[in-house]
């Protein structure tokens, strides 16, 4: 019965692992991408990253990173954007991450906006407030938050720490850019974080993957770094008990 039970996970681990990031930056202690094709520039601290090792994430104060990724998903292709990072304050905006246009629909980003409050309004981006997503979330520094944004042509979806915030129609999207920016949008900088990992896809990875990839990924945790998400919901029974173990 062991036997059979760890068979199956282990095939259930291999399946949802199939997907591979088209880039993967795990930032220690390089600004490049993990394949050595892309790298970021810009100045960038390298920081304790959330297992609590030295130099294995990077710190943004008020300065921007970008990298210019000839082969990001374009138009309406389906993408997945996933990102581990921490808050060092939430007063001021954190422009996470994002590429493209400033034009209607083409562009693609993640923007938590500055807060005196325990909750923070958390844009998905499109440029142009009425093509955002919108949503208010509980948020507080010091915490491991991973963010994962999935687009799949016609529909996004937005997750944290595994848990589906929302599922939103966004049928117009016509991204367009090469230039990959973290901290910024167009010349405007504001972000006070540090970010541990950020992977892209060319595919709209499934619920599946996306809750694996988060519990493997909180595993790396170290104790008292990390929170629940109140908003949204979980995944599967399997999820919720994870979420239980894990944070």
């Amino acid at each position: 019965m062991k036997k059979t039970v760890l068979l199956s996970f282990l095939l259930y681990s291999i399946a949802i692992q199939a997907q591979k990031p088209i880039h993967e930056f795990n930032f220690d202690g390089s600004l490049a991408n993990t394949s050595k094709t892309a790298s970021f520039v810009g100045n960038a601290e390298f920081s304790k990253d959330r297992s609590g090792i030295d130099k294995k994430a990077i710190r943004l104060t008020n300065e921007g990173l970008i990298a210019n990724i000839d082969n990001l998903p374009q138009t309406n292709a389906p993408r997945t954007i996933s990102i581990w990072i921490k808050f060092n304050d939430i007063t001021n905006s954190n422009y996470i991450w994002g590429y493209g246009a400033a034009v209607g629909n083409q562009y693609c980003g993640l923007i938590h906006q500055g807060t005196d409050s325990d909750e923070s309004l958390l844009n998905v981006a499109a440029w142009g407030y009425k093509n955002d997503f919108v949503t208010t979330l509980p948020l507080a520094k010091g915490i491991w938050y991973n963010y994962t944004y999935v687009y799949d042509g016609k529909n996004a979806d937005i997750y944290r720490n595994g848990v589906l915030i929302e599922n939103y129609m966004a049928p117009n999207r016509n991204t367009l850019g090469s230039f990959f920016k973290l901290g910024n949008i167009n010349s405007l900088i504001s972000i006070n974080a540090d970010i541990d990992e950020l992977k892209i896809y060319d595919v709209a990875l499934s619920y599946e993957e996306i809750a694996n990839q988060y519990y493997t990924g909180a595993a790396l945790i170290i104790a008292g770094t990390t929170t629940s998400t109140k908003k949204g919901r979980f995944l599967s029974k399997t999820s919720r008990l994870s979420q239980k173990q894990l944070l």
